[in-house]
């Protein structure tokens, strides 16, 4: 079997695919490469709780989704399979408080939070990302956490790329102008 392509892309997870997508676009031929399996709707673990199929470890007789990588001085957490990092992501749009922009290892380098802030915001948009409706049972628990730790002032509900719109209802695009596609509100 021989293939001819123009682009070889690692990984279709959010870089690669979004890499690949634009690089079609500009007429190339591209390969996407990835070394995680395909996983379908009856395929994917219903909980984390089930080790077998959430963890991604072979050595442990894990193979699952969420790909373990103990290096020397830390463990990396990262998608296994196709659409990478999206397969474990849960819609969690976090921007950075100032402090993280600001550490000493990275802010003399240029203003981090000037710099990323106009992406974070396309990301949002693009995403549609909106601020969770309502408190949850682990809200409460991060909640006290924060508080016991002396750090309640940074808590806050955790923005999604979820459209939570009227629960079950199908309404028109609300992101792009009318132009992307309808949404479902959430059955949360």
């Amino acid at each position: 079997m021989h293939h001819d392509y123009d682009v070889g892309v690692i990984g279709s997870g959010f870089g690669g695919s979004v890499a690949a997508l634009r690089l079609t676009e500009k007429g190339y031929r591209v390969g996407v490469f990835e070394a995680g399996r395909r996983y379908d709707d009856e395929s994917l673990p219903k909980s984390s709780w089930n080790l077998r199929r959430f963890f991604w470890f072979p050595r442990l007789g894990l193979q699952g989704i969420q790909r373990l990588s103990l290096l020397r001085d830390v463990l990396v957490l990262s998608g296994s399979g196709v659409g990478g990092g999206s397969l474990v992501w849960a819609n969690v749009c976090y921007e950075p408080l100032d402090d993280a922009f600001a550490d000493p290892q990275w802010a003399e380098i240029t203003d981090w939070k000037q710099e990323l802030t106009p992406y974070y915001d396309q990301a949002r948009r693009m995403l549609g990302a909106e601020r969770v409706p309502f408190e949850t049972n682990s809200d409460v628990v991060m909640r006290s956490v924060a508080s016991d730790l002396g750090v309640e002032d940074t808590f806050r509900l955790a923005d999604v790329a979820v459209h939570f719109g009227t629960p079950g209802e199908t309404s028109g695009d609300p992101y792009f102008g009318g132009e992307g596609p309808h949404r479902d509100g959430c059955l949360h």
